[in-house]
């Protein structure tokens, strides 16, 4: 179990579930790599976009993008 602090009022407890490595390109962009379980999980393959959002609640939530989200 991890818990999380937001802030000072609330506190939330997950499950932790992977933890990924982030690493640095040669002309500075950043890279993470998903592990298979993690891409399974997502529906993801090579060629995917994912997004990443932020809530009110300043949680970063990650999907795999799907043409139906972007406006044409």
């Amino acid at each position: 179990m991890l818990t999380c602090m937001a802030d000072k009022k609330e506190k939330k407890d997950y499950n932790l579930w992977e933890v990924v490595k982030v690493s640095e390109t040669k002309n500075g962009q950043y890279r993470i790599t998903l592990k298979k379980k993690i891409a399974k999980e997502l529906n993801v393959k090579g060629g995917d976009y994912m997004v990443f959002l932020k809530n009110e609640k300043g949680e970063m939530v990650v999907k795999k993008l799907e043409l139906k989200d972007v406006k044409l």
